[in-house]
């Protein structure tokens, strides 16, 4: 018979890594671009949906833009 110490080991990590990852408070991402809250100043949620401050951004001189070409 093989020797099982491999295997027992592997699990052990395992559920350690499980375990510590259910510590750890959800990672909240951009619905636009995908970035993490890591990765910005600020997010904005609105209507269940979460945005980045630069998405806003964008969003708000896309809108500005249009109304300026009017």
């Amino acid at each position: 018979m093989g020797d099982r110490s491999d295997i027992d080991a592997r699990k052990t990590e395992t559920s350690r890594k499980f375990e510590e990852g259910k510590r750890e408070k959800p990672l909240i991402r951009c619905r636009a671009c995908r970035k993490s809250s890591r990765e910005v100043k600020a997010m904005v949620e609105m209507g269940g949906f979460v945005f980045c401050d630069a998405c806003i951004d964008l969003a708000a001189s896309i809108i500005a833009g249009r109304k300026a070409g009017r």
